[in-house]
């Protein structure tokens, strides 16, 4: 999507994302201090089934479950090296469950670590590491 299409979707009116997936996986069984990209794909059905409500619900666009699935998070899991195939499978993920009709957007968070000066990490690193994701 070009911003010019995002531009002319949200002139159209109010625009209805998705929200809590976290707190609800939770709720769905995926346990705390795992790694939820690593659960959501060994337990799609969840994802599948709470992405399906959001659109049934009016969503208009939901996050993909990519939420800190960059090289320097993932690497705490030893997962580092399948950073690429897990972004592509949570991404189909999102689009099994809602169709065609949904927007589906990345979702870039944490790394974990905290910028310079309050931290050891540089902004330039940051834009790489989200750079990848993306």
């Amino acid at each position: 999507m070009t911003r010019q299409e995002f531009a002319d979707l949200a002139a159209k009116g109010v625009l209805l994302l998705d929200g809590a997936t976290g707190s609800n996986l939770i709720k769905a069984g995926m346990p705390r201090g795992f790694c939820s990209e690593e659960w959501i794909l060994e337990n799609p059905e969840a994802i599948i089934k709470l992405q399906a409500a959001y659109a049934e619900a009016g969503s208009n666009i939901v996050y993909a479950p990519t939420f800190t699935c960059n090289r320097h998070a993932m690497a705490g899991f030893g997962l580092a090296d399948q950073l690429r195939e897990m972004n592509l499978e949570l991404v189909k993920l999102s689009r099994q469950a809602v169709g065609e009709g949904v927007f589906v957007a990345g979702d870039l968070t944490t790394t974990g670590v905290m910028l310079e000066p309050r931290g050891p990490m540089a902004y330039e690193r940051l834009i790489d590491i989200y750079k990848e994701q993306i």
